[in-house]
């Protein structure tokens, strides 16, 4: 769960979970341009059918921490999770979580993740970063799935989503343009989202990444999933709420999931 950012200069070991808009940098803390002041509390994030809800699963610790790390369900076999290990990379000042690889679950890691590191700053790396990628399946009725990512290291812990699959279908992505349409990297996270939001108020198409093979492509087709579930039926409420900085006032990173939010609620 999210319970804020500030990190002490000696690190407990935990786990927590932060939505795909909240990146997090090799110490604790989040990248710049997503710094929210109250990041928003991942334990019961909604999901539509045929759809995927990503999140950030980050991992601190003191230097030496050895640790496997689980994603699991239950009941199992409903959702379908699949676990990625982020990489950083330079960005602004600082470091940005970018590219990704797949990883099974468990997954052992290390703090820092390579003694041989020579990047400026990266030998007291106090933190590792994954994204937990769910699926839910067409023909999943709605309700209630536990998700937990696990952290084991001597003794576990746990950080727990109780992930809500909703009535609204994300249609196939038949009518999506294969197209990647990122935001720069030094740019919020949200802002690749808002550029499949822009293309779907402006009449255009969703585009879906060709690859994922960076955490912007999971925020593209995460975005794009939203525009094939609103369709042109629900353009007037998304301009309202686009427009309308009492409503919807874009303050942070995490504004864009107001969006999401209006409509898994479609029908409810």
């Amino acid at each position: 769960m999210a319970l804020g950012w500030c990190v002490s200069n000696a690190p407990a070991q935990e786990i927590r979970i932060y939505s795909e808009f909240e990146r997090f940098d090799p110490f604790g803390v989040p990248v710049a341009p997503d710094r929210d002041m109250t990041p928003r509390e991942i334990l019961s994030p909604t999901v539509a059918r045929n759809g995927h809800l990503t999140v950030h699963v980050v991992v601190t610790g003191p230097s030496g921490t050895n640790y496997f790390l689980y994603a699991a369900s239950n009941p199992a076999g409903i959702l379908k999770l699949n676990l990625y290990r982020e990489y950083f990379v330079p960005c602004g000042s600082g470091y940005c979580p970018d590219w990704v690889t797949p990883v099974g679950s468990p997954s052992f890691g290390a703090i820092p993740e390579s003694i041989h590191d020579a990047r400026p700053g990266m030998a007291s790396q106090t933190t590792r970063c994954y994204l937990l990628d769910i699926y839910a399946p067409a023909d999943t009725p709605p309700r209630r799935v536990r998700v937990e990512a696990l952290l084991k290291i001597g003794t576990w812990q746990v950080a727990p989503m109780e992930v809500r699959i909703m009535a609204p279908l994300v249609p196939d992505s038949g009518g999506a343009l294969a197209a990647e349409n990122l935001a720069p990297l030094s740019a919020p996270a949200s802002a690749t989202a808002q550029i499949q939001l822009l293309r779907h108020l402006a009449g255009l198409p969703a585009q879906i990444p060709p690859e994922f093979l960076r955490v912007q492509d999971f925020i593209q087709r995460n975005a794009a999933e939203d525009a094939l579930l609103a369709g042109p039926a629900f353009l007037p409420e998304l301009n309202l709420l686009a427009w309308s900085p009492v409503r919807w006032p874009r303050v942070g990173s995490e504004w864009y999931l107001k969006v999401r939010d209006f409509l898994h609620n479609l029908g409810s």
